[in-house]
């Protein structure tokens, strides 16, 4: 998901979510309860019970949190963290200021990303398109991306099996946008990739990276587009 589609998504949030104060917690004493209804809330969070399965999901300073074995559809939080469980299913992970992390086996049909905040998702979770950040770090664990990973501010950590299937992309950020670190004591991001994971595309730099890669061969991939190194 792009910035400014994640901008117009936390501004329609915004306006059309009708609860506020309070968090709103589905439970359940029936397993596999299918409701399919979309549940937001605006200065609370939103809690979904084990064995849901749910429409959207969305929270204004708030955090979303999602337990074990839920199937959701988009999970969007602004100003709060996404908190996931084992065996959850989602169409599509976003926040503006918050973190996303998830358990085991986690199952995104379309995109995770984050403007402000950390991505972090464990063993055997799959992704079905992009991982993206513009400030936050991005550490994968045993987990599989159908498409691309991109981060502007952040560092990338693939470890024990990671593998993206297309490319890797570090942003400039030098693109005079308001979300752009141009302090002089900002330091390097980080891309760390163990030797059991790949990436099958290239990796991209448009800006100095830390290279910790333990695969020979991935460094061939590498691609320097910075100035100096064009």
């Amino acid at each position: 998901m792009t910035l400014s589609k994640l901008t117009t998504a936390a501004l329609l949030t915004a306006l059309t979510l009708s609860t506020s104060g309070c968090i709103i917690h589905v439970g359940g004493q029936d397993n596999n309860d299918k409701d399919n209804s979309d549940y937001s809330s605006v200065f609370g969070g939103v809690d979904i019970s084990e064995n849901k399965q749910v429409g959207d999901l969305s929270s204004v300073n708030g955090n979303i949190t999602i337990e074990d074995n839920v199937s959701a559809r988009d999970v969007n939080a602004v100003n709060g963290n996404i908190e996931i469980d084992n065996n959850v299913q989602v169409h599509d992970l976003s926040t503006v200021n918050g973190d996303i992390r998830a358990l085991t086996y986690l199952s995104v049909k379309r995109d995770v990303s984050t403007v402000n905040g950390n991505i972090t998702l464990g063993t055997d979770s799959m992704v079905g398109n992009d991982v993206t950040t513009v400030n936050g770090d991005i550490s994968l664990t045993k987990t599989f991306v159908s498409d691309d990973i991109k981060t502007k501010n952040g560092s990338i950590t693939l470890v024990k099996g990671s593998v993206v299937g297309g490319d890797i992309e570090f942003e400039s950020q030098n693109d005079g946008g308001w979300w752009s670190d141009k302090s002089p004591e900002h330091n390097p991001p980080t891309l760390t990739i163990d030797a059991s994971s790949d990436v099958k595309g290239k990796i991209v730099l448009h800006q100095v990276v830390i290279l910790e890669i333990a695969n020979p061969a991935l460094l061939a991939k590498v691609e320097r587009r910075y100035k100096g190194q064009e």
